[in-house]
């Protein structure tokens, strides 16, 4: 090396080894020390839990932010906005009482001005809303919770129930914005039990705590050991009648994409495996499954839950998007009525179900709502009264990747069924 490039290179260690030594600069954007005038003209919307606070800004070019200053559960709590906004929200209340709210404009030099006192009186906060709207029902093996929440808040609802002891335990937690839904606790025998539902905001304001008895309704788990693949056994036994949905044409036996995702990797209790169908075949696809090899029972169908195909591939390319499930003991028979009732003469329609996502953001594009739903596995019910059956098919009419579509293909990593054993 060259002495001139010793020396470059000594100086460019000095100048780091100084920048590195400086200390941050925190002080006041100004030294000017005056006080900016009053914000004037200050109106107030009160909404729900929160309150919009409108104002004029006062004529002065040091001005940096306003603030708004206030006691929200007892705590100081400081909002800001910039110059350049003539607005603020204050949130975070759990009740309708009225609060004193202090605004400031603050300058650069971080001097505040004389404060403008207004009252807010927040209207019903969401969380009694939702609370109000609760309505509870039994369901198999447990209790189901129906809201709605016309304010699209972040709500969590804490679900519990008393134990043997008499003392309340926590079961569940439910997390939504969706301004209307449901939910199930599952996993209880049916004996009468009471139960206690509340609601629970980002501010840790709670609703009272709805408190009722419920007797769960009696399900099993069915074993999915006595699962079996009957593709190749009932392939020509589809129940398709017209019009035919979609492209019009026959449903093809759903083939495996290869020997790495066969179908019984959809019912081996491992939600890490994954079963493919081949792609491009016409939709719908046809996946008929045996519930128990054995021969020995038959089942009242209560609920399934599935698993998605995760990460990049959440509610898009070949997770089912619609679908119908059928059911027979005579798997080997179709009947001609498209309406037939009765499973031991023929192919019966289940139910149909249209997946739907939790944003309703378009396909490719999911909030964490999305992707923690899709993980967690999605439950659905079949309708009452549908008779007991050995036999169900999958009929998936589309895929998210091809919804409408002619073709299209499938996958699934997990399928998990209850029912009645008859």
């Amino acid at each position: 090396m060259k002495p001139g490039k010793y020396v470059i290179t000594g100086w460019l260690m000095l100048c780091m080894l100084v920048s590195a030594c400086k200390k941050d600069d925190r002080n006041p954007l100004s030294t000017d020390k005056t006080a900016p005038g009053a914000i004037s003209n200050v109106k107030v919307t009160n909404l729900a839990g929160a309150a919009l606070i409108t104002y004029t800004l006062p004529d002065n070019e040091n001005l940096l932010y306003v603030k708004a200053v206030y006691t929200l559960k007892g705590q100081p709590k400081e909002v800001k906005v910039s110059m350049f906004q003539k607005k603020l929200l204050v949130d975070g209340f759990g009740d309708t009482e009225e609060r004193n709210v202090e605004l400031y404009a603050v300058s650069r030099a971080e001097v505040v001005s004389e404060p403008v006192s207004v009252t807010v009186k927040p209207l019903t906060p969401p969380i009694v809303n939702v609370f109000k709207s609760i309505k509870t029902d039994s369901t198999f093996g447990g209790i189901n919770v129906k809201y709605v929440n016309v304010d699209s808040a972040n709500i969590v609802f804490e679900v519990l129930t008393i134990d043997s002891v008499g003392d309340w335990q926590h079961v569940d937690f439910n997390y939504t914005s969706m301004k209307q839904g449901s939910f199930n606790i599952r996993g209880f025998p049916p004996v009468e039990r009471t139960w206690g539902i509340y609601a629970r905001d980002r501010w840790d304001n709670h609703s009272d705590t709805l408190r009722v008895k419920i007797t769960p309704i009696y399900e099993e788990a069915l074993d999915k050991t006595k699962f079996n693949d009957v593709r190749t056994n009932f392939a020509n036994f589809i129940p398709q009648f017209d019009p035919k949905p979609n492209s019009g044409l026959n449903m093809v036996n759903a083939v495996d994409y290869n020997n790495t995702y066969v179908m019984k990797n959809l019912y081996d209790g491992n939600v890490t495996s994954m079963f493919h169908t081949k792609e491009k075949y016409d939709l719908p696809v046809w996946i008929p499954i045996d519930l128990d090899k054995s021969g020995a029972s038959k089942f009242v169908l209560s609920r399934f839950k599935i698993w998605q195909r995760k990460d990049n591939y959440i509610f898009n390319h070949g997770n089912p998007h619609h679908w119908e499930i059928w059911g027979t003991n005579k798997p080997n028979v179709v009947s001609s009525n498209a309406n037939n009732t009765d499973p031991n003469v023929g192919w019966v329609k289940l139910g149909e179900w249209t997946m739907t996502k939790p944003s309703g953001w378009e396909v490719g594009q999911n909030s964490n709502e999305d992707i923690q739903v899709a993980n967690d596995g999605q439950e659905f019910e079949f309708p009452n009264g549908v008779p007991p059956v050995r036999y169900i098919g999958w009929k998936n009419i589309d895929s998210w990747g091809s919804i409408d579509g002619y073709t299209g293909f499938f996958h699934l990593l997990e399928l998990s069924v209850w029912g009645q054993k008859k």
